[in-house]
């Protein structure tokens, strides 16, 4: 039979990020009205009849669209949710953005690991600590129990921070699946 859990994980105030939500799209509206405004307004008729070029015009333009280009980036970080999957001793770690576009991150096999368990212990502080790791930051509620798993992969050393409830910390935990060597011994929830 196969160990199968899945967890997504959201903002549990989401609250202020839904007003900036709202916000961002009605900024986002104005500033495209401003911009494609402007934008028709650099070819222009002179007083004698020819026609003119405005690049101040096409800079305002140019500035406003760009503006709101970049408000429309910003919607999908504040909409952001990351699903957690583990099957038979596979992590995969995938983040939705704005509810609809999933991006895979990564999948790691609990054999792989070469440290793993509570965010703040002594092993997490040495990984956090050492030169050349790439954090990966894959949570949304900076209050939660974050769990750290420390791994290499071509060359490079990763920790990543999930944000697991306790059914799933519990299965990643077990000793079926964690490895005595990789495990740092603060979860004591098995």
């Amino acid at each position: 039979m196969d160990d199968f859990l899945e967890q997504v994980v959201a903002r549990k105030r989401r609250g202020a990020s839904e007003a900036l939500y709202y916000a961002a799209w009605i900024f986002l509206a104005v500033f495209a009205f401003v911009g494609l405004t402007n934008l028709t307004g650099m070819l222009y008729t002179g007083e004698d009849g020819g026609v003119r070029f405005s690049a101040v015009s096409l800079a305002l333009g140019a500035a406003f669209l760009g503006a709101a280009f970049l408000l429309w980036k910003a919607t999908f970080t504040l909409r952001t949710e990351y699903d957690y999957s583990f099957t038979n001793g596979v992590i995969d770690v995938a983040r939705v953005m704005n509810r609809k576009k999933r991006a895979f991150l990564t999948t790691v096999e609990t054999k792989e690991l070469r440290a793993a368990g509570e965010a703040g212990s002594a092993v997490y502080q040495k990984w956090a600590r050492e030169d050349g790791v790439k954090l990966h930051k894959w949570y949304v509620n900076g209050d939660a129990k974050l769990y750290f798993f420390a791994f290499e992969r071509k060359g490079a050393r990763h920790l990543m921070l999930l944000e697991l409830n306790e059914e799933m910390a519990k299965l990643i935990f077990s000793r079926r699946y964690m490895p005595a060597s990789a495990w740092d011994g603060a979860y004591r929830g098995v």
